[in-house]
C-alpha cells in the first residue's frame, strides 16, 4: 500500500496533498469541492482521502492562520480526525515553517539536484523576537537532495526593530509582495493581484510617483500602517490625479527589479545556476518573464502552485525525504493531481447533458 503522508494546509487556499512512497499522487484545494472561494477548511478532501488510503503521517502547515482546536480537548481538528481512522498515525506540525514548506514544494518538484530556493510572499510565519512579533517576508535557501534545505538569508517584518546580519534582516518595512497587495487593494482589486499585473501593461512611468519605492523600501508618504487579524499591512494613498494604470506600472516594474536584485544576491553567494521560486509573488508571470530575460544563464523553475495552497505539497514531500533519505528525484510532469475519471465515468457524465 505504500507509506502515505498527508500535507494539510488550513487557512486561505486550504488544501491537502498526498505523498505515497515519495510520489505526489493527489493534491486538491478545498474550494474545488465546497465551491467556496479560498475555502480555509479542507475537510471534504480529508474525509475522501481517509476513506481511500491508510494514512501513516499527517503534516500540518499553516497558511497565515492557526488550525482549528477542538473546544473540549484542545487537540488539533485534523489530527483528531485522522486518529479516528488510524490510531497509529504520526502527527507533525510545520506551522512555524511556512517558507520552508514553500521552498520544499518548488525544489522537490523541480527536478534539480541542487538549487537556490527563493520565497517571496506577503507574509509567512511569525516569531517572537525581544518581546515583539516579527513576520517572515522573503527568504533564500540552499537546497540539495535528499534533505538539505537550509536558509542562507531571511528578511522579517517588524513594527519597529531594525537589525541586520549577513544571514538575516529585521526591518519595519514591508515585503515587496505585501506592497503589491496593498496597491492592488488601493486599485479596488482586493485579492486580485493578477488584475494589477494586467493593468500595468497599459501604464507608463509617471514623474509624480518616481519616489514611490527606493532600494526596496516604500516611501512613508504613500501609506499608513493598518492592522487586521493580528497582521500588519500598508494602506496605500496616492495623489488623485495619477491614472491607476500608471500606479500599476510603477509597482510592477519596481517590484520585479527588487525581486531580481534579491535573487542576484543569492546567486552571487551560492554560485548556483538553478533557481527555484515559490511564494505568492511568483504567480506574477510578467515578473517571471522579466527574471528569465534578466538572467539568461540561469535555469529557473517557477512553482506552478506558488500560492499558500502549495505548501501542503512541500510539507508532505519534505517530511518524506526527511523520513526516508530517499535519493530519488521526481520532477513534476503535470498538474493533474486531483480526481481521476475513467472513460466510462466521463461518458456517463456527458450523457447527462445530451
Amino acid at each position: 500500500m505504500g507509506y502515505n503522508i498527508l500535507g494539510v494546509t488550513p487557512g486561505h487556499n486550504g488544501s491537502i496533498a498526498l505523498v505515497s512512497n515519495g510520489k505526489l499522487i493527489f493534491y486538491l484545494e478545498e474550494e474545488r469541492l465546497s465551491r467556496v472561494k479560498k475555502d480555509a477548511n479542507p475537510l471534504k478532501t480529508l474525509f475522501f482521502l481517509l476513506q481511500k488510503y491508510k494514512i501513516d503521517e499527517i503534516v500540518l502547515c499553516g497558511a497565515g492562520c492557526q488550525s482549528v482546536k477542538l473546544v473540549r480537548t484542545r487537540k488539533d481538528l485534523y489530527y483528531s480526525i485522522v486518529k479516528k481512522f488510524n490510531t497509529k498515525a504520526k502527527f507533525y506540525n510545520y506551522e512555524d515553517h511556512h517558507h520552508l514548506t514553500h521552498v520544499a514544494s518548488s525544489f522537490y518538484t523541480s527536478g534539480f539536484q541542487k538549487s537556490l530556493g527563493v520565497v517571496i510572499d506577503a507574509q509567512g510565519s511569525n516569531f517572537n523576537y525581544k518581546g515583539e512579533t516579527i513576520f517572515e517576508n522573503s527568504s533564500l535557501f540552499y537546497c540539495e537532495h535528499p534533505n538539505n534545505i537550509n536558509p542562507i538569508h531571511k528578511i522579517y517584518l517588524s513594527n519597529s526593530i531594525s537589525y541586520s546580519t549577513k544571514q538575516e534582516k529585521i526591518t519595519p518595512f514591508f515585503s515587496i509582495a505585501k506592497i503589491y497587495e496593498g496597491v492592488s487593494n488601493y486599485l479596488k482589486y482586493p485579492e486580485e493581484e493578477g488584475k494589477t499585473m494586467g493593468l500595468s501593461s497599459y501604464g507608463k512611468s509617471n514623474s509624480l510617483i518616481l519616489d514611490f519605492l527606493k532600494d526596496g523600501i516604500i516611501n512613508p508618504k504613500y501609506y499608513t500602517h493598518e492592522k487586521t487579524y493580528g497582521s500588519i499591512y500598508p494602506k496605500m494613498k496616492f495623489p488623485k490625479n495619477i491614472p491607476p494604470k500608471d500606479i500599476a506600472w510603477e509597482i510592477q516594474n519596481k517590484s520585479q527589479q527588487i525581486v531580481g536584485d534579491y535573487i542576484e544576491k543569492g546567486i552571487k553567494e551560492t554560485g548556483l545556476k538553478q533557481v527555484c521560486c515559490s511564494g505568492g509573488y511568483f504567480l506574477n508571470c510578467v515578473a517571471n518573464y522579466y527574471l528569465v530575460k534578466r538572467f539568461p544563464d540561469i535555469d529557473f523553475y517557477f512553482d506552478p502552485i506558488s500560492h499558500d495552497g502549495g505548501t501542503s505539497i512541500g510539507a508532505a514531500l519534505y517530511r518524506w525525504y526527511k523520513h526516508s533519505q530517499d535519493k530519488s528525484i521526481r520532477p513534476r510532469k503535470n498538474l493533474y493531481n486531483g480526481f481521476k475519471y475513467s472513460n466510462k465515468d466521463l461518458k456517463k457524465i456527458i450523457k447527462k447533458y445530451l
